[in-house]
């Protein structure tokens, strides 16, 4: 049953949001420090057990809040207030 109950929370239109803020904890704590390249929508939906679409979304809500930045063809970033590159 408790798998059944994690497929339910994956379904949840909010889950982007979970993602989100384990991402920002871990930019906001160093793990993805200043420049980091951060996991793709791939590696984010096979690590949460989601979508790619929705680990998309919460990417967005990375950058949105300055706490990421895509460079074209390269990828996405950290990039927190905290934490810009001297």
């Amino acid at each position: 049953m408790a798998g059944h109950q994690d497929e339910l929370a994956v379904q949840d239109p909010g889950a982007y949001l979970h993602i989100y803020s384990v991402l920002a904890r871990r930019i906001r704590d160093g793990e993805y420090p200043a420049g980091a390249k951060l996991p793709t929508e791939t590696e984010l939906a096979q690590e949460f057990g989601c979508g790619p679409g929705t680990a998309a979304q919460a990417l967005r809500a990375l950058q949105r809040n300055g706490l990421a930045r895509r460079v074209p063809r390269k990828g996405l970033f950290s990039f927190g207030p905290d934490n810009h590159p001297r």
